[in-house]
């Protein structure tokens, strides 16, 4: 496969629809393991006893509070899939397809196309070098603005996409941690420490991971709250007057 190329959107694209997919085939492993892992105990609860067997019922409830509670992160984040994939789309097509082509066009609005134009004197000369001036200035500024739009939508895909990955690790390491569960949990005397050492194991990783995500998604918020900032430089036409582009002719 031919690499992306540097400051492509396949670069945040890739990380991100990987860490879907592994939410997904993570949950279904975690909720098949757990579901195991009850009938496990569940054919031999005879043998364990009332007093074990409702410590073990208390524990397996928690285990499943904590599966839950992320299975409703993983849920939510699915829902908001797509929007996020769009957001780095038109990131970098700010980047390419406004930036860019814009910018190629400084250099454009300074240069003569006639060498003999060097030799101009007098209003007309004044005239047209102030037009010029004009036309470059709104040329930058235009491009400023579309690279600053770029950097806002990108800062916000991005702390997304930092959210995804990190829930998705959550629910790898929950999955692992059940399964492992499930094949050590193979007889009587070993189930009620199997049952013990999942439930610390999975209340640690999901309360950690959980303020992991919340972390994150406070710079997500922050990244928003810059939405004054977007409205400054979008309402700045010292430029660009009226918001629009400098007349070169009136006529």
């Amino acid at each position: 496969m031919t690499p992306p190329p540097i400051g492509s959107e396949a670069e945040y694209l890739e990380p991100y629809t990987t860490a879907f997919q592994q939410m997904r085939e993570g949950m279904a492993r975690a909720t098949d393991g757990f579901t195991a892992l009850v009938e496990n105990i569940r054919s031999v609860a005879f043998l364990l006893g009332t007093t074990a067997m409702s410590w073990i019922i208390r524990r397996l409830h928690e285990i499943r509070e904590a599966i839950n509670k992320l299975l409703e992160r993983v849920k939510y984040a699915i829902e908001h899939e797509t929007p996020v994939i769009s957001l780095i789309k038109i990131s970098f097509r700010w980047v390419h397809e406004v930036k860019t082509p814009i910018s190629g066009l400084s250099f454009v609005t300074t240069e003569p196309r006639d060498e003999d134009l060097v030799r101009w004197s007098g209003d007309a000369a004044s005239a047209y070098a102030r037009k010029s001036a004009q036309q470059k200035a709104a040329v930058d500024e235009a491009a400023a603005k579309a690279e600053f739009i770029s950097q806002w939508l990108f800062k916000i895909a991005k702390s997304k996409v930092d959210y995804a990955v990190q829930l998705a690790k959550i629910v790898t390491n929950v999955a692992a941690k059940i399964v492992e569960a499930v094949a050590e949990a193979g007889g009587v005397i070993t189930i009620p420490l199997v049952v013990e050492t999942l439930g610390n194991a999975i209340g640690s990783l999901v309360e950690s991971g959980l303020n992991t995500l919340l972390e994150i998604g406070k710079r997500f918020v922050e990244a928003l709250g810059n939405v004054r900032d977007l409205a400054s430089q979008v309402g700045d036409h010292s430029k660009l007057p009226g918001g629009r582009w400098p007349e070169a002719v009136r006529g």
